[in-house]
């Protein structure tokens, strides 16, 4: 990992600012797009094994079940 980071480093060094700029816009939508599929992924996983939500467990605990 610290490899990454220093490769990262020397390849942002002969970057100007808004290619900087750009890249770390980039960085930001792949992040959201990983962020959106791994929800989508462990939904679907509670769906599947048919798991109850921390929301249902607490209205089932208010209603007394």
């Amino acid at each position: 990992m610290f490899d990454q980071f220093k490769a990262a480093q020397n390849m942002m060094k002969n970057m100007s600012p808004d290619q900087i700029r750009e890249l770390m816009e980039q960085a930001k939508e792949s992040q959201a797009m990983l962020n959106k599929e791994i929800k989508k992924v462990v939904e679907e996983e509670i769906a599947r094994r048919n798991l109850v939500s921390r929301e249902e467990v607490l209205r089932l605990i208010k209603e007394g079940r």
